[in-house]
């Protein structure tokens, strides 16, 4: 790119402009501040790159005083201030241009906007994050306004830690071509910009396994840039096998370090643990959905707590950010090298103590509106179980694609977000009992979770402990242990909605995210196959009501894979009680009013049940004859307290079978009856977002 032709293959690529794009720079970092990484990266001739959020782990100080200095190329980020040597990278401001045959091509890089939040907050001590395609466009636009005094250029490249398929269409006229990186999402297409020009936007995955390879035209008369390819080249089907910069012996060397360090084999697993996928070929590319892997992590943050601190709560919980997670782990022999490729970071562990309701902040901001990805789902412990409101699910997911489109912005939905957000938690249960407000809950995690990273900020109202123990060594340990050897294949997070027939007698129940992602899951014997509801009969039976099949279909950045719906219709016989008034006050259920408890059971291929904690409280004909009578006007979720439980006393064989988590109707060892119930009203369900938000 400064004008030469490098030396090996080009595989018959058309003569253009090329660059050789990485997708992320995960550094890890080998003997004295020297990276093979880097080492490659400066043998292969790398002439411009921008910075990621993993060059800012060690701090924007550990950055600019060790990294930069490492790099033959300048690293660029336009929308970071506050640091002197990043800001003086290249031609300055995260601009940095050159002369291809006469052409001058600009190259405009940027982090992602949610950098302050992929960074342990001591991280960017001094520094600011701008908008980043605010600070493009500007960038852009200045190279092509005629003033040389503020640097110009025939054509604008942006380099994006980012997901150029989600963003690119916001850049403006003056942008021709955009590298994206940062989700690990494969891409490549000519797009329209915000002023109608065409934008070449290429994403070439992870790993350095494609090369992303665009190619433009530029007339020197009038100055116009064309596209004439946006292109990901498959290098695994590549005949290329030159090695002309010498990459083999930097790759060689450290593979025999690795290897020395890590081949100690610290268990067998019988099965794999994998991390979220997209379309069944991608492991770790969907951070929107649980996986085993990172609740494996989260499991043996739990059996630390309880086994080596125990400090005092009344619950103790694991949890595991996704993004942690840089591999899956196979069956057969596990080695430390491998599962330091699992967790490279080498983060702290810590735990700290929280509130229930604070607990349930935390699990809300999962959902993540107005950042590249729509939601982060956490791995969490096996004595969690929570339960989401998929109706307010379906809104943030909704505000999400008008962020991330443009539509509208962050700051115009703020309020609606908010609002979903508080509804998103329906219920968690811990330990057996469902989650009061005011428990205390001890959480451990790794030190860049504890202080608000990846946008969990709730996490740092608590008092953390640090313990000077690595996370990875935690988790080496736990396996090491015997403490898992198979996956877990129940959800531990799971969305539900429920719309009741205004008639009485029937409602439909929506459950969402009953399956992990990987195909060897699904098909597993303990994954779930069905749902099936039941209900108790006046005489004191129970009657089977329906079944249905969980549709496996991957949903691509959403948690909802597992979906299942059914229509369920009580018949005559069956037991009623009276419906409890409405436990937020905004309407009242007449004592006429007579409502059935449905109950659902997960089955899994091999016949092994498990019960759902929430059950459907059924509106039925009144007894007073009018259908209607006292049916509540408004969508809401009841809970029953065991005070005031109108089905107390009123017994339900446990008809969930044998594996049932929690809730068979009748609690006999406390002598309460102690349930959860769920009611979504009598309106329609609206899956379109409100016109006016």
């Amino acid at each position: 790119m400064r004008g030469r032709r490098r030396p090996g293959c080009h595989a018959g690529h058309p003569a253009g402009l090329h660059r050789r794009q990485r997708g992320r720079l995960g550094l890890h970092l080998i003997g004295a501040g020297r990276s093979a990484t880097i080492d490659i990266l400066n043998a292969i001739g790398l002439d411009v790159t921008a910075a990621g959020n993993h060059e800012f782990d060690r701090g924007a100080t550990d950055l600019s005083a060790r990294l930069l200095g490492a790099f033959d190329a300048p690293v660029l980020a336009a929308n970071v201030t506050g640091n002197d040597a990043l800001r003086a990278e290249g031609d300055g401001n995260g601009v940095w241009t050159t002369q291809i045959d006469g052409v001058t091509v600009g190259f405009i890089g940027l982090v992602t906007d949610s950098l302050p939040s992929l960074v342990a907050e001591s991280a960017l001590q001094g520094v600011e994050v701008d908008d980043f395609i605010r600070t493009a466009n500007v960038r852009a636009a200045a190279l092509k306004d005629g003033d040389p005094d503020n640097g110009e250029a025939d054509i604008v490249v942006v380099l994006a830690h980012e997901d150029a398929a989600v963003y690119a269409t916001q850049f403006n006229g003056s942008v021709n071509a955009v590298f994206g990186g940062h989700t690990h999402d494969a891409h490549a297409a000519t797009v329209t910009g915000k002023d109608g020009n065409r934008i070449a936007v290429v994403q070439s995955g992870q790993y350095g396994k494609l090369l992303g390879n665009i190619t433009l035209s530029f007339d020197p008369a009038t100055g116009a840039v064309g596209v004439v390819q946006a292109a990901n080249i498959d290098l695994a089907a590549s005949d290329c096998t030159t090695d002309a910069y010498g990459v083999q012996a930097i790759v060689d060397q450290a593979a025999r370090e690795s290897r020395a360090a890590g081949a100690r084999v610290l268990t067998n697993l019988d099965t794999g643990f994998y991390r979220g996928t997209n379309n069944g070929s991608d492991p770790g590319a969907n951070r929107s959905t649980e996986s085993t892997a990172a609740n494996l992590i989260a499991d043996s943050y739990r059996s630390w707590l309880t086994t080596d601190v125990r400090p005092e709560g009344d619950h103790y919980v694991g949890l595991m950010n996704p993004g942690g997670v840089r591999a899956d782990y196979l069956l057969g022999d596990l080695t430390e090298g491998e599962a330091y490729t699992v967790q490279p970071f080498g983060n702290e562990m810590g735990y700290a103590t929280y509130s229930g309701a604070q607990l349930k902040a935390v699990l809300a901001q999962q959902w993540q509106p107005d950042t590249s990805r729509p939601v982060l789902m956490l791995g969490v412990s096996a004595n969690v179980q929570v339960y989401l409101d998929q109706d307010a699910a379906d809104e943030l997911e909704e505000y999400w694609s008008r962020i991330s489109t443009g539509a509208q912005t962050a700051a115009d939905l703020e309020s609606a977000i908010d609002a979903a957000r508080n509804r998103i938690i329906r219920s968690v249960y811990i330990d057996g009992v469902e989650l009061d407000d005011d428990a205390e809950v001890v959480v451990a995690s790794n030190s860049f979770m504890l202080s608000g990273g990846d946008g969990f900020t709730a996490l740092r109202e608590g008092d953390v402990s640090s313990t000077g123990v690595l996370d990875r060594t935690v988790t080496a340990e736990y396996l090491q242990a015997g403490g898992a050897t198979s996956a877990d294949l129940a959800k531990r997070q799971i969305g539900v909605d429920m719309d009741v027939d205004t008639a009485g007698g029937s409602a439909t129940v929506r459950f969402t995210g009953l399956s992990f992602t990987a195909a060897s899951e699904q098909a597993a014997a303990g994954a779930v196959a069905e749902v099936t509801a039941t209900v108790a009969l006046a005489d004191g039976g129970t009657q089977h009501l329906t079944s249905a099949a969980i549709d496996t279909t991957i949903t691509p950045e959403l948690p909802e894979t597992g979906a299942s719906t059914l229509k369920v219709v009580l018949p005559a016989d069956v037991a009623t009680t009276t419906c409890p008034a409405d436990s937020r006050g905004s309407a009242g259920v007449s004592a006429a009013a007579a409502c059935a408890v449905v109950s659902f059971t997960l089955v899994a291929h091999d016949g092994s049940t498990r019960s759902i904690d929430l059950q459907a409280l059924v509106p039925v004909a009144a007894v007073t004859g009018r259908a209607d009578a006292g049916v509540p006007e408004a969508s809401e979720q009841v809970i029953i307290a065991p005070d005031d439980d109108p089905l107390a006393g009123f017994e339900v064989p446990d008809f969930l079978g044998s594996f049932s988590m929690m809730s068979v109707v009748v609690v006999s060892a406390a002598g309460l009856a102690c349930y959860r119930v769920i009611r979504r009203g009598l309106r329609v369900r609206r899956h379109a977002v409100p016109s006016e938000m």
